[in-house]
């Protein structure tokens, strides 16, 4: 069988030059499964030339020329118009596979390039959402407190006594339901006035608490903060400095943590205080909690 499937044997003769410079000899051309056999009059085999390399010179009515190599100058003429026909055919059906090879290649890239668009854009940001999902209020505090037991020692501890605490609590408690999501430490040389951690987890300072002129400026950070704990924008800020590959071990339990890397992004501003509210706590409470650290 030759690689034609409507021919079963196809044989002729035709003229065969090894370059440009040889003269041509009279060749006997066989077809085979993947090459042409050219042979010498006594069945000699001369040269075979594999069809997946032969390329059209030159076609008329009565003669084609074909090659493998158009630099060498290897050349062979053909007038069989069967042989012709099935090279050419060979040629065309390699030439539109080639084509199609072509598309396919260009499409397979045009995936690979969207495909690695969506992963880059898309991806990331879904694993981020999914990280916050499976993160509990429990587990978020258990995250953060590496480095806030660190943060607490370095600057000084947290100013606390019973009365503190009472007052601490008296002033949550006017969030009612709400309180659940805050709580309060007061640090005594931490040198950023309001720090909010994952777990909200309100951390302020000593200087904060001296400098304010009322208990205004305090009640109306609790109601902004609330609702940072409320949405956990303090744990999506944990989880955007982590990277992606990060997350994935975090998720699939590789990784037990979240390192805290950028501080300041935690860091909130002061208040101004909202003077057409009032929550009603007794300056006697006020003072004892600007005091907290000389307890």
């Amino acid at each position: 069988m030759t690689a034609i499937k409507k021919y079963s044997r196809l044989e002729s003769s035709g003229l065969w030059k090894e370059s440009e410079k040889s003269e041509f000899t009279d060749v006997l051309i066989a077809f085979g499964k993947t090459s042409i056999i050219l042979s010498d009059y006594k069945d000699n085999p001369i040269t075979h030339w594999s069809l997946a390399a032969i390329k059209l010179v030159s076609h008329n009515q009565n003669e084609a020329i074909f090659s493998t190599d158009l630099d060498t100058g290897e050349r062979l003429s053909i007038k069989d118009a069967q042989m012709i026909e099935s090279l050419l055919l060979f040629i065309q059906k390699d030439e539109e596979k080639s084509k199609k090879s072509k598309i396919f290649l260009y499409l397979g890239t045009l995936s690979l390039f969207i495909f690695s668009v969506t992963f880059v854009l898309y991806f990331p940001s879904k694993i981020r959402d999914l990280t916050v999902s499976i993160i509990s209020a429990e587990h978020e505090i258990q995250l953060i407190k590496p480095f806030l037991q660190t943060h607490i020692k370095s600057s000084g501890g947290v100013c606390e006594s019973p009365e503190t605490n009472k007052i601490v609590s008296e002033i949550l408690n006017f969030f009612k339901k709400d309180r659940q999501y805050l709580s309060i430490l007061i640090i005594k040389n931490q040198n950023i006035n309001i720090l909010h951690l994952p777990g909200g987890i309100l951390l302020i300072s000593n200087n904060f608490l001296k400098n304010a002129p009322s208990e205004k400026g305090l009640t109306t950070l609790l109601e902004n903060e609330i609702l940072q704990a409320i949405s956990r924008e303090p744990l999506k800020t944990l989880i955007n400095q982590q990277t992606t590959y990060r997350l994935i071990q975090f998720i699939l339990g590789f990784k037990a943590t979240l390192p805290l890397k950028a501080i300041n992004e935690f860091l909130r501003p002061s208040p101004i205080p909202n003077n057409n509210k009032n929550y009603g706590l007794d300056d006697f409470s006020w003072v004892a909690l600007q005091n907290a650290c000389l307890n």
